[in-house]
């Protein structure tokens, strides 16, 4: 896949940006307790925070690697947690009364579900293009 175009670099700057706000927010999370919600030990939960990581990581590599798989990844990756913040976590922030630490816990959310819907729109972009790429190699 070709990674010199303005979507493929957004793509990457997007997963970077989800970082920021998903793995803060991961750590919130543990601070109020969600693990316990869960029926989830801190143990189990500091490894699955691990496997996360690791996860998160196995995603990138392919993705600054310009493969197909990486923009796949990296666009499950969005609409997950989005999905989670979405579902989990609005229908908690628009309760009456303060929510976690505040806007910095609302802010994280609001981030997370941001980038993550964005990832998957410049996502579908990229393959898009992509897949229009590939039909002009296979006509050659």
């Amino acid at each position: 896949m070709n990674n010199s175009t303005g979507s493929y670099s957004r793509v990457i700057t997007l997963y970077l940006i989800l970082a920021f706000f998903s793995i803060p927010h991961l750590i919130d999370d543990f601070l109020f307790d969600i693990p316990e919600e869960f029926g989830i030990s801190v143990h189990l939960a500091q490894f699955l925070a691990g496997v996360f990581i690791l996860m998160y990581l196995g995603i990138l590599i392919p993705l600054v690697r310009g493969e197909r798989g990486g923009v796949i990844g990296a666009m499950a990756m969005g609409i997950f947690l989005a999905l989670a913040g979405i579902l989990k976590h609005i229908p908690l922030i628009i309760k009456p009364g303060p929510y976690w630490s505040g806007w910095f816990s609302e802010g994280l959310i609001i981030g997370m579900i941001i980038s993550g819907i964005l990832l998957a729109v410049f996502g579908v972009i990229e393959l898009k293009r992509f897949n229009k790429e590939l039909n002009k190699q296979e006509l050659i």
